[in-house]
């Protein structure tokens, strides 16, 4: 929607600089008025096509998303200043407490973020063959969730954890 937008902004503005420039061209009488007669004869159209560029500029100027979007995190402002939390920040905290927990093989996160800024996160794990899965899961939930909220202050929605394998614990032989 974004390059819809940005495009539609574009073509709006060469539009309305090359009404100025005829505009300033007429004033400077640079060029006739009377070459412009088209637009008198034919005032509906005229008028139509006036409607919608009025349309168009209300558009651009009141419709823009300036919802200050932040995809790439979460901005928390103070009367001191800004912090922009960012996915990859609480993709590699959650990933270091999969690594942290012994009954987790290898794991990945992918973090999103809800209508209220509130994080929803996505782990694809392999756990050891050893491990108790509805324990560990829960456990690493509730931490994820603790240390996420003691590190932000953000609330986490919801965490989805998907074993996608079991990894066997290699065995020293000796």
């Amino acid at each position: 929607m974004k390059l819809l937008e940005r495009f539609s902004l574009i073509v709006f503005s060469i539009i309305i600089i090359f009404v100025s420039v005829i505009m300033i061209l007429i004033g400077l009488e640079v060029v006739n008025a009377d070459t412009f007669e088209f637009l008198t004869e034919n005032i509906i159209g005229t008028i139509c096509v006036s409607i919608i560029f009025i349309l168009w500029a209300i558009a651009n100027i009141f419709l823009r998303n300036t919802n200050n979007d932040n995809s790439n995190g979460v901005l928390l402002e103070n009367e001191n200043g800004s912090l922009l939390i960012t996915k990859d920040f609480i993709t590699n905290l959650t990933e270091a407490i999969l690594r942290k927990n012994s009954d987790i093989k290898e794991g990945n996160a992918k973090i999103s973020f809800d209508m209220n800024k509130d994080l929803i996160i996505n782990i694809n794990a392999t756990v050891k063959d050893t491990a108790i899965v509805k324990e560990t899961s829960t456990k690493i939930q509730e931490n994820i969730k603790m240390t996420i909220k003691k590190a932000t202050d953000l609330d986490v929605r919801e965490i989805n954890i998907k074993i996608k394998n079991v990894g066997q614990d290699k065995k020293v032989n000796g």
